[in-house]
């Protein structure tokens, strides 16, 4: 029998040729996502190498229980910056001695009702809403600076200082952006309705820590790179995989806007004088605050080396 029978009797049969569209499909090659938004924020490939959100946590309360610069900085800035307030004309509520110390978007929230409240609607309220947030980046960037060093554990207070600096103007550039996102949700969540408007506030506060939790370690930590590329960097981090980023996102917004505030005592009071135990609470607030931005900063620093330069790839289907 020839071979061409035995191939007929064993079933054999030969694959039906590619079209011409299959074989340049396969012979495409990869090609890189399209620059833009999508591209700004890409994660890139490779794994994540994020610790837990429980150690994460854990290692930010024993950084700062374990620093007397951190806890003596936090504490000196919340007395700082609420005399600042009372000067200027704030008379409470009492309960935002709870977030006065709070990570972006919490405390730019605060921020903005507080130049509303001293100098109202308009032009004033809106250069004095600026202004704070110039203030809340120095103070966020000094001591996110001294986060960074003493999870480093080498060099000294005013080496980390010196990070602290380095990482005002990016902290700046991300309050502003989280101010406008807070601008552009108040004026356009409220057509949504009352129900949806509410739950767009709260997507937006957390997409705002979302994006920008990461900046002032990134900040601290990232030298010789212009500042855009920093926060590019700060924001891909955020969505690198296996992170849970966004549900310790979601812990520090529920934690800090309704649970802090709701539990201060006489926090509804208007008056520029706290009590002693609203003192106390807000002293215990603000390690809380700082432990969370020592929590995102470890995480930072644990997955610096493995943030890409590039956007992802996507293959061509």
């Amino acid at each position: 029998m020839s071979g061409k029978r035995k191939k007929k009797a064993s079933g054999y049969r030969q694959p039906p040729p590619k079209s011409t569209k299959a074989q340049a499909a396969e012979a495409a090659p990869e090609r890189p996502a399209v620059p833009g938004f999508l591209g700004f924020l890409s994660r890139g490939t490779g794994d994540s190498g994020f610790p837990s959100i429980p150690r994460s946590i854990g290692r930010g309360f024993l950084t700062v229980g374990s620093s007397a610069t951190l806890l003596l900085s936090g504490f000196v800035l919340l007395l700082v910056l609420w005399l600042g307030l009372v000067l200027l004309g704030l008379e409470g509520p009492l309960g935002q001695l709870a977030n006065l110390l709070a990570l972006p978007p919490i405390s730019t929230y605060f921020d903005a009702t507080n130049a509303v409240a001293i100098y109202g609607f308009g032009p004033e309220g809106i250069v004095a809403s600026v202004a704070f947030l110039g203030v809340r980046a120095v103070t966020l960037g000094l001591l996110g600076g001294l986060v960074v060093q003493v999870l480093l554990d080498e060099g000294t207070a005013v080496d980390g200082l010196r990070r602290g600096v380095r990482a005002i103007p990016i902290l700046l550039a991300t309050n502003l952006a989280t101010f406008s996102m807070m601008v552009a949700g108040s004026v356009l969540l409220p057509l949504l309705g009352p129900g949806l408007g509410f739950l767009g506030s709260v997507l937006t506060l957390v997409a705002a820590l979302f994006l920008f939790a990461f900046a002032p370690a990134a900040g601290a930590w990232e030298t010789g790179r212009p500042f855009y590329e920093t926060i590019r960097r700060a924001s891909r981090a955020a969505i690198l995989p296996g992170s849970r980023h966004l549900l310790m996102c979601m812990l520090y917004i529920f934690l800090a806007l309704p649970i802090l505030v709701a539990l201060a005592p006489g926090g509804s009071l208007r008056s520029v004088n706290p009590s002693v135990a609203l003192w106390i609470y807000a002293l215990v607030c603000s390690y809380v605050h700082l432990s969370f931005l020592a929590a995102f900063s470890y995480r930072y620093l644990a997955v610096a080396d493995h943030i890409p330069d590039e956007p992802i790839k996507l293959r061509r289907r």
